[in-house]
Formats: structure tokens, C-alpha cells, sequence
């Protein structure tokens, strides 16, 4: 069990659950054939579909769907045959559309399970919720102007899975070992690159603290953390602040917050939305997703030895034999 964390008026249990979005390995996008090819000149790996375009119909990408059953086979998780995407309706000034195609009641990944390593070999289940197939959005520039942002669209409708943990870890260690042994498991079915400093593997971290034995608090996500070490501080700082807000006699308020690495603090970036003011609804464009148990069998057999499995081959192979 994860350590209590010390505050004035007695300790805290830390809650951390995970979502991280992970760029599937395909040289075109989800619902486009533009290029996912990594450091071209902005906006020029833009298709009509990417841009919003008026009238331009998405056409499914198989290999993203090869991809993230692959990955829910790799996370032990159960494959859902039948599956549908879902507009998902907010406003970035980088998505075009106005919406994002995404997955929402139906995924095509369900429950799932990744064993962490912790020190002293010690190691902890967390559990996956769900992983679903989604576009990404384009990219705002707030540097290259005093008063101007600038839109770069060549990450628009890139394939993205999303992985979602349920609140198992108690620790920023916890959260790291997860993320650690998230990357490898991609890396080894090759799904995902995992680099995160290129921005192929970026993670969201929703933080809360409560007595321990309490309902889980009220939670607080950081945002789009780019390597294991911000992720760490972040939730360090970020469970320390709302520690101390709750004994100041103050509440925690849902939110989205960013971490600032330069001074080592997460800030408020706008209030947190639930699912259903995302008015999510099946998209009208596409057909569900329907796979074939034959499909499926197929990929699993295709699998290669995975981290887990290689560990225990390892250590097999070096016990000691006695003579």
C-alpha cells in the first residue's frame, strides 16, 4: 500500500487515474490519407477531410483498427466486436470541424489489466476501463507572435488510441511505473512509438485526495504531460495544493489544469466538463465498426512475447539448478 501523505490536520490518500492518448503507428490518418510523417513544415500534411471542409466524408483507416486490437489483446483486455464512433462537440480554435470523432458508450477495447512494477519486486494491478479509437486535434503556436496564435493542422485527425485507467494508483511512483510499463507494452506490439517528447504519447492525470476510507474527492486533470518526470511533479504538486485548499477550509473545484515545468506548479486552465456536455451521438458518417471473432484470433496468434512474459522467461532461464 502506497504511503499517506502528511497534512496538517491528519493524513491523505492520494487517487490518481490515468488517461493516456497514444499515436498509432500508420503512415496515413484516421479518417484521411494524409501523411502522420513526423517534423514537416506546418500545415502541410493537410487533407480537406483534416481541414473541415464542407461535404468531405471520413473513410476509416484499417490499420488503426488493427492496431488498437492488437493493443487491447496486448492489455489483456476484452475486444468488443461491435463498436461505434461518436461525434464528441467542443471548440478548439485547432479542430475545424467543431467536433471530435472519437468513441463513447461503445469502445473497441473494454476492461483490461496492466501489471506495474514497483521497488523492491513488489507489483501492483491497475485496472484499464477502456481503450477507444479517436482523431487528434491540431496544434495552437503562442510563440512566434506577441499578439497573434498561430494553427498548425498537420496533427489534425491523426489516429489516437486512448487508454483509460480506472483510479487504482496512490502514488506519482504508481502513476510513473504505469505509464513506464504502458510505453513498453506499445513499443513491444509496436502500435505506438511512445515518444513522448514528439508528442506520440501524451498523458492526462486526474488527481484528488481524501481521508483515507472516505468517497473519492472531488478531481482535479492535468493535462498533456509530455514525459514521466513532469508527470511525477505534477501530481506531486498538484496533490500537496489540494491538501492544502481542503484544511484552509476551501473546496476543491473540478477543473483542467496545466503544469508549468519551468516553475514546478500545475494552474487553472478552465472549469473540467462532464460526458454529457460533449452532447456526444453516434456520427452520421460512418457505419459502426463490426469485427470478426476469426479477426481477432488471428491477431492474438500474431502477438509477440511481451514484456511480462519475457521477464518470466528470464528468470526462469537463470535460476539457480540445483546439482
Amino acid at each position: 500500500m502506497a504511503e499517506l501523505l502528511k497534512g496538517q490536520t491528519g493524513e491523505w490518500e492520494l487517487v490518481i487515474g490515468l488517461e493516456v492518448h497514444a499515436q498509432i503507428v500508420a503512415k496515413a490518418k484516421l479518417f484521411s490519407g494524409a501523411s502522420t510523417e513526423f517534423g514537416a513544415e506546418p500545415n502541410q500534411q493537410v487533407s480537406l477531410v483534416d481541414a473541415g471542409m464542407p461535404g468531405m466524408l471520413p473513410v476509416l483507416n484499417d490499420e488503426a483498427v488493427r492496431q488498437a486490437v492488437r493493443t487491447g489483446l496486448a492489455l489483456n483486455a476484452k475486444i468488443n466486436l461491435h463498436s461505434i464512433f461518436a461525434r464528441k462537440n467542443f471548440f478548439y480554435p485547432d479542430m475545424p470541424q467543431g467536433y471530435q470523432i472519437s468513441q463513447y458508450e461503445l469502445p473497441v477495447v473494454g476492461e483490461g489489466e496492466i501489471e506495474i512494477d514497483l521497488p523492491d519486486d513488489a507489483v501492483k494491478n491497475v485496472r484499464v476501463e477502456r481503450l477507444h479509437i479517436e482523431q487528434d486535434a491540431g496544434k495552437s503556436i503562442h510563440d512566434q507572435h506577441p499578439a497573434k496564435s498561430m494553427i498548425d493542422l498537420n496533427r489534425s485527425g491523426v489516429a489516437l488510441m486512448e487508454i483509460v485507467s480506472h483510479p487504482d494508483m496512490r502514488s506519482a511512483e504508481e502513476a510513473a511505473a504505469y505509464v513506464t510499463k504502458l510505453r513498453a507494452i506499445l513499443r513491444y506490439v509496436g502500435s505506438c512509438d511512445g515518444n513522448m517528447q514528439e508528442g506520440s504519447m501524451r498523458c492526462d492525470a486526474n488527481v484528488s485526495v481524501r481521508r483515507p476510507g472516505d468517497e473519492l474527492g472531488t478531481r482535479c486533470e492535468i493535462k498533456n504531460l509530455n514525459s514521466i518526470r513532469f508527470l511525477r511533479q505534477a501530481i506531486d504538486f498538484e496533490a500537496a495544493r489540494q491538501i492544502d485548499v481542503i484544511e484552509e477550509g476551501g473546496t476543491i473545484t473540478q477543473e483542467t489544469r496545466l503544469y508549468d515545468s519551468d516553475k514546478g506548479e500545475t494552474r487553472s486552465m478552465r472549469s473540467k466538463e462532464d460526458a454529457h456536455d460533449y452532447r456526444y451521438f453516434p456520427d452520421p458518417d460512418l457505419l459502426p465498426l463490426d469485427l470478426d471473432q476469426a479477426y481477432v484470433d488471428a491477431l492474438k496468434a500474431e502477438l509477440p512475447e511481451l514484456p511480462d512474459a519475457k521477464k518470466a522467461s528470464l528468470r526462469r532461464r537463470t535460476r539457480p539448478v540445483a546439482l
